[in-house]
């Protein structure tokens, strides 16, 4: 209908990395520009992690997931969430 807002539906992730490799997991995601939008979450002054609210369109999670992937290989990821939103 017109006039009305469609639905979308989106993946979600909060991803939690090592402090030191989150200013390269940030420039890789941003590289990518398009693919998604992320913030850091809050933190604790000291704490040796960065957690990472991820959120992109369903079309762009396979290529969203090779990237997390490909990082994985060179230090830890861990998914602290993993769902499909919806997005009005």
């Amino acid at each position: 209908m017109l006039g009305q807002q469609k639905d979308l539906d989106l993946f979600h992730y909060i991803i939690r990395v090592p402090k030191e490799q989150s200013s390269f997991t940030y420039f890789t995601l941003e590289s990518n520009e398009g693919l998604c939008f992320y913030s850091t979450l809050d933190h604790e002054k000291g704490q040796l992690f960065r957690d990472i609210d991820i959120k992109g369109s369903l079309d762009f999670q396979e290529d969203v997931d090779h990237i997390l992937e490909i990082l994985s290989r060179s230090f830890s990821i861990i998914f602290l969430k993993k769902e499909i939103i919806q997005d009005r």
